[in-house]
């Protein structure tokens, strides 16, 4: 668990996470799918900060490092935050949020949302088990998020 909360608190406390190519199940077709994809990822990683702060570490030294998670969730919280109304943006100044778009287009527009969404849990999981291919995959965010800006 140390290692996986170490390398979330990196990659938050870094511009955005390294690119590299990975196998997915539906390819991102363009710039719109990224934005929605990037858009489930931070929100997921959002959620995982704010709990975060909730943790109780102690004072024993050992628990050190849960202090010092905890003590930089609430910043990395709100750079998350900030990635996911620039990326909510993008989609709704493109009109892709729209209500009157044809129910195929927003089904498949909320399906990589929630892609995004559940490679963020698989790769950043409360027990441990990393899915190293949805970690990978995380890493296509990085390009658009430093587009979107931080």
């Amino acid at each position: 668990m140390r290692f996986g909360l170490c390398l979330l608190l990196l990659l938050a406390a870094s511009p955005a996470f390294a690119q590299a190519q990975a196998q997915d199940p539906e390819p991102l077709q363009n710039d719109d799918d990224m934005a929605a994809y990037c858009l489930g990822v931070n929100g997921q990683l959002a959620e995982r900060f704010r709990q975060m702060q909730l943790w109780g570490c102690g004072r024993a030294a050992a628990m050190q490092w849960c202090r010092d998670a905890k003590a930089a969730a609430p910043e990395a919280m709100r750079a998350r935050e900030r990635l996911v109304i620039r990326f909510a943006n993008i989609l709704t100044q493109k009109g892709l949020l729209d209500v009157e778009r044809p129910p195929e287009s927003r089904a498949r527009l909320t399906r990589i949302v929630s892609d995004g969404s559940a490679d963020a849990r698989a790769c950043f999981n409360p027990k441990g088990e990393r899915n190293e291919a949805a970690c990978e995959r995380l890493q296509r965010c990085e390009e658009a998020e430093q587009r979107v800006g931080q």
